[in-house]
Parts: structure tokens; C-alpha cells; sequence
């Protein structure tokens, strides 16, 4: 039992010593200062909502939205004003985003596309 306590105790203190030392590197002054991450923003995403466009009871329609000039769809999908509309389909349309909505309710719902654009 004494020999199993021993064990864990440098176990813990191995753990934690190492940890504690994992983010810092030394500088040349030979002081420890934490590790900057190297990550940057390549380029700026925007999102886009287009207008709304009617699913009547029980029909299917589309919705679609273009981006910005000078940038490229990387992404999107859709907002509906229901529950009841389901997405078929949704796809990037040349500099845009298209989709398409069933409304499988009683009542018309409206569909929107929504695209994410960057610079190319």
C-alpha cells in the first residue's frame, strides 16, 4: 500500500510539473514567457440573407441570395418562418446561394437563403 501512494504521489508530481511548464518558453533573457499562438485571420466572412420568398400550403419554392461583387459564396444555407417548411436542397449558385424549401403545412411560410462570402 505505501509503495502504491509513493507511486502516485510522483506520478502527480510529474503530471503537474509538466503541465505547469507546457505554455512557457524561454526568451533569451532566460525568463519564461507564455507561448503566443500563431493564428491569424486570413480574410473577413460575411453573411448574407436574402429576401423571403412565399411556400405555399403544401407546395415547394426556392429562395436565393448573391454575395458582394468581388467575393465568393464558401457557404450557406436557410431561414424559414416555420416549422413546417423542410430543406431540399441548398447549394452554392455561381457568386450566390440557393435553396429550396416543401412546406408540409396548412398555412404559406416563407424561405430565406443565406450565403457566407469572403474574398477570393
Amino acid at each position: 500500500m505505501t509503495r502504491t501512494r509513493v507511486l502516485i504521489l510522483i506520478t502527480v508530481a510529474v503530471l503537474t510539473g509538466g503541465t505547469a511548464t507546457a505554455g512557457a518558453a524561454v526568451v533569451d533573457g532566460g525568463t519564461k514567457e507564455a507561448a503566443k499562438p500563431k493564428a491569424t485571420l486570413r480574410a473577413a466572412h460575411g453573411q448574407y440573407e436574402g429576401a423571403p420568398s412565399n411556400v405555399p400550403a403544401g407546395g415547394q419554392n426556392s429562395a436565393g441570395v448573391s454575395c458582394p461583387a468581388g467575393q465568393v459564396p464558401t457557404g450557406g444555407g436557410a431561414r424559414t418562418s416555420g416549422y413546417d417548411i423542410y430543406i431540399t436542397d441548398s447549394y452554392a449558385s455561381g457568386s450566390g446561394w440557393t435553396v429550396l424549401g416543401k412546406n408540409i403545412g396548412s398555412t404559406q411560410q416563407s424561405l430565406r437563403a443565406v450565403v457566407v462570402c469572403t474574398v477570393p
